[in-house]
């Protein structure tokens, strides 16, 4: 397996003298610099458990440069990215003169969709987010106070599970199906 984006590349193989046959061959016509085990790629720590077959894929660097750049740092962790009843909708989107004031300096210092950019390049290692990330990004065209809060309440999800892993691997020598 061989992923690649612009100069970066990770290459995966059973066996490790294909690993370095590929990069030799790669080295007689590109200028090749092998770090040796993948770490972190893309703002994504990897971590692996060679006894237990297992490789741990983390954000938190990334998701606490989000809460940074968003003003939220400081925000307060909540159990679920949006509440159960979250009851928004289009019609929301209309706003009157002091939510529209309110809303467009909210907009300058927050950029909705850069909001959204990020919380989506997070789903990544935290899946559990992709709904709600999807949910809120219908409502970028016409947007309301509501959909505003919806936005940040991910943030304040994504704080209290910024340390959460992707795992990926299987159990013993077994592999395990994924179920969803």
């Amino acid at each position: 397996m061989i992923l690649i984006y612009v100069d970066d590349m990770a290459v995966a193989r059973k066996e490790i003298s294909g690993i370095v046959m590929f990069e030799h061959n790669l080295s007689k016509d590109f200028e090749i610099t092998d770090i040796g085990e993948l770490k972190f790629i893309l703002g994504i720590l990897v971590t692996r458990d060679h006894p237990n077959c297992l490789i741990y894929l983390n954000q938190s660097t990334y998701i606490t440069q989000v809460l940074a750049k968003f003003g939220m740092l400081d925000a307060k962790p909540v159990s679920t990215p949006l509440p159960v009843k979250h009851g928004l909708f289009t019609s929301q989107s209309s706003l009157s003169k002091v939510e529209q004031d309110e809303y467009l300096d909210f907009a300058r210092s927050i950029h909705y969709l850069s909001l959204v950019g990020s919380l989506l390049y997070a789903t990544q290692t935290h899946p559990d987010i992709q709904f709600s990330v999807n949910f809120v990004a219908q409502f970028s065209r016409n947007l309301g106070i509501p959909h505003l809060e919806a936005a940040k309440r991910i943030l304040h999800y994504l704080k209290g599970t910024q340390d959460f892993s992707l795992v990926l691997g299987h159990h013993g020598r077994e592999a395990v199906d994924i179920v969803g």
